[in-house]
């Protein structure tokens, strides 16, 4: 049931077509969730548009309006795993992630966490079409001490793509 609110969440704010294609491990074992607007990921996401945009512009409904939209490898939490299980679930899930690539086609996709999600993409069929830092940007989870790398490289980023509303 309490997954089944966060898929709404995130169904309710996918864009018709989606250009940016941002990949996360999974929503938080916590209970924040991006699009609930409350966590690390969220905020960090805000900081790095805004300061591209030298603007407060950055809001739920603009992501997308933007066209950009967040996927999480895995339905259920895994950041409250160990290593191997945590790379297991991603492992196992990584087919869904690719059927969305293959479905979704976004012109760009940004890994919100390096380690073994950036192993697992980087072995897939995503890895065919997609080019690392011009149209596929890993960058670190915004947590202990790396929010500046991740915000620095979204910016990094969005420029690249030329990133225009």
């Amino acid at each position: 049931m309490l997954s089944d609110h966060f898929e709404a969440s995130r169904k309710a704010f996918k864009p018709v077509r989606v250009d940016v294609l941002f990949v996360g491990e999974s929503r938080p074992s916590g209970g924040t969730f991006f699009y609930q607007g409350d966590s690390n990921l969220f905020r960090e996401t805000k900081k790095a548009f805004d300061e591209y945009f030298g603007q407060n512009i950055f809001s739920l409904d603009a992501f997308k309006d933007w066209n950009c939209w967040l996927y999480d490898i895995c339905k259920n939490p895994v950041n409250c795993l160990d290593d191997e299980a945590r790379e297991d679930e991603i492992q196992r899930n990584m087919p869904c992630l690719e059927k969305c690539v293959g479905s979704e086609n976004p012109k760009y996709i940004v890994i919100c966490k390096r380690g073994a999600v950036r192993a697992a993409v980087s072995l897939s069929s995503i890895m065919s079409k997609y080019r690392e830092n011009e149209t596929l940007f890993f960058l670190p989870f915004p947590s202990n001490g790396r929010q500046k790398e991740y915000r620095e490289g979204l910016v990094g980023a969005l420029t690249t793509m030329d990133f225009t509303p």
